[in-house]
């Protein structure tokens, strides 16, 4: 996709806004509770804003822990997004630190997915932060926005209820 030079000027401004962090929101996800809060760059007036969810699939052990973050805008369409790590648990650091655009699993104008993943060397259990960015374009224009995902990770039976072990019979 090949943009003229006004659209290309606003895209990069809106990408520059969001990196140096003009908007914030946050999303989070715990267990079945979900909570979320979008970012709105306008301050709401024109009701850009993203969404931002990350999931982990637990580990029965150490080894790569997969998780997925999904970014949808509200208000407009997606022209251009990533995902960063801000937080992982000790236990399990972050193969990568930033998921740029070109890296999405899925990418069009109503979201991206992005694959994360996560080298877990023990057990436990902590959460993982991801801010995620993007540029937003709707009626008003293109504005960037981001917003913050939680996800838990957790690795072995960590929070499982621990069994007795069994009697001998007499």
């Amino acid at each position: 996709m090949r943009l003229r030079g006004a659209e290309r000027t606003a895209a990069f401004l809106a990408i520059l806004a969001a990196a140096l962090g003009v908007a914030r929101g946050a999303a989070a996800v715990h267990g079945d509770a979900r909570v979320e809060r979008g970012a709105h760059a306008d301050g709401g007036a024109r009701g850009s804003s993203l969404l931002t969810e990350v999931t982990c699939d637990p580990l029965p052990g150490p080894g790569k822990v997969q998780c997925l973050v999904r970014v949808r805008p509200v208000g407009g369409a997606l022209r251009w997004s990533d995902a960063i790590v801000l937080a992982a648990p000790p236990f399990a650091p972050p193969l990568r630190t930033r998921v740029a655009a070109g890296d999405a699993k899925r990418t069009d104008a109503d979201g991206a997915d992005f694959s994360l993943a996560l080298a877990a060397t023990g057990d436990g259990e902590g959460e993982l932060k991801v801010l995620a960015r993007a540029t937003v374009c709707g009626d008003g224009g293109c504005r960037p926005v981001q917003a913050e995902g939680v996800a838990r990770v957790v690795v072995g039976a960590t929070g499982a209820p621990k069994l007795a072990p069994p009697r001998a019979s007499r």
